[in-house]
């Protein structure tokens, strides 16, 4: 599925040469995420401050946050949460360093990860990078909205492209 996935991708990609912004239907084969987005999620790390009067929570020092089959790695990660205090998650931002998620066979690097739990939009920015068997997507951001089940890579702003690589089945 993923390859199969990856190779509407490269089509796209070989068809439409000149656009820095592509959005394919789950491109990278992030589909699986909608259905664990309503599991429970899991946070470690070294360090972890609750600020009650602003409804967050910082964690520092090799955050380790898992969720069904999708781990992510991040130096800090800050959650912030609603009334129901830290049962009631809303969002999380991911960052300080390098920011790596792994899923399935593949991966994802970035520089930030913002999780939008209502919404259920994942979004990596900042030299973003996706690698699994079949090839490698290079971009400023991409946006994945598991409800959908689609995928966004797109440049930056400043005339930068999205790049990728594929190997060819067979």
């Amino acid at each position: 599925m993923i390859r199969f996935a990856l190779a509407a991708l490269l089509a796209a990609f070989l068809a439409f040469p000149a656009h820095a912004q592509s959005t394919v239907s789950d491109p990278a084969g992030f589909g699986g995420l909608a259905g664990e987005a309503g599991e429970q999620v899991n946070v470690t790390a070294d360090d972890l401050r609750i600020d009650e009067n602003e409804s967050t929570a910082l964690f520092s020092g090799n955050v380790v946050i898992v969720q069904g089959a999708m781990e992510l790695h991040a130096p800090q990660l800050l959650a912030a949460y609603g009334e129901g205090g830290p049962s009631d998650l809303q969002n999380f931002r991911a960052s300080g360093g390098r920011v790596d998620m792994l899923f399935d066979d593949q991966t994802v690097e970035a520089d930030e990860a913002f999780y939008d739990f209502g919404q259920r939009i994942l979004t990596f920015s900042g030299s973003v990078v996706v690698v699994n068997p079949t090839g490698t997507v290079n971009a400023e951001r991409l946006v994945i909205d598991t409800r959908a089940g689609t995928s966004s890579f797109s440049s930056s702003g400043g005339g930068g492209r999205v790049t990728s690589t594929f190997t060819p089945a067979g």
